[in-house]
């Protein structure tokens, strides 16, 4: 059997080391680990057999260094405070409640075209970003959240269900950094909202989706007791 691998690199890779993994089907056995991993050595003939040579049971300190080489090394940044979590593929954030121009699709929906380029006061909001992907949720709070905070649908269109941002066109960052922040918000605010994009209600407001952002235009505060709970808590929200 033969495979290729694409890494999309000039560089050029030998083959130096081999893992090799054990593994126990007694599930009923709880005294001790159900795998363990060896490292070998490789030498390669001159005909180019690679035989291995004696394993060693694999340390951390193994595993740290095969991390760092096979994902980039996540880069030494100062956190600000709006800052939740970072991690080696996205970063999680809170803003507070503030003032913004929204824009819709003038083709879609007659009511809310009429209310593109207006400004509208916004609540609170949780947004995580990793590459060419955003999340968003709502707070009711207008304070940095801590783990046990409830999260709230965000009441916008694009957004689905799980508050997975649908970008479309959007033009946003190649890379979710610190640095980065103020361009994901400006995506995502800056684009247009194009279509409801949620099996579930928005809102609480009696009037419904429309009836609140046509009730907000040119407004100074976002009427929390109109946010739907999502019976999601922040900790829920970043490890899932």
């Amino acid at each position: 059997m033969q495979a290729q691998i694409s890494l999309s690199s000039t560089k050029s890779f030998e083959l130096r080391e081999a893992l090799l993994i054990y593994r126990t089907d007694r599930d009923s056995e709880r005294t001790g680990p159900s795998a363990f991993v060896t490292k070998h050595s490789v030498a390669v003939d001159p005909s180019g057999v690679p035989s291995l040579g004696a394993g060693s049971p694999i340390q951390e300190g193994d595993l740290l260094t095969l991390c760092a080489q096979l994902r980039s090394a996540l880069p030494i940044e100062f956190l600000p405070s709006n800052v939740l979590v970072r991690s080696e593929d996205s970063i999680t954030w809170w803003t507070p409640a503030s003032m913004r121009r929204m824009f819709y699709a003038k083709e879609k929906n007659t009511e809310v075209a009429q209310l593109s380029g207006k400004k509208f006061p916004q609540p609170p909001l949780v947004f995580r970003a990793h590459k060419r992907h955003l999340e968003v949720r709502a707070l009711l709070r207008n304070e940095r959240p801590d783990l046990q905070t409830a999260l709230y649908r965000a009441p916008y269109w694009n957004v689905n269900d799980c508050g997975d941002v649908c970008l479309g066109t959007a033009r946003v960052p190649p890379q979710a950094t610190v640095d980065s922040l103020p361009r994901w918000e400006s995506a995502f605010f800056e684009s247009e909202f194009t279509h409801p994009n949620s099996s579930k209600r928005l809102t609480e407001h009696p009037g419904g989706f429309v009836g609140l952002w046509r009730s907000l235009a040119e407004k100074r505060r976002f009427p929390a007791q109109f946010l739907v709970a999502d019976n999601q808590t922040l900790h829920q929200f970043i490890t899932s």
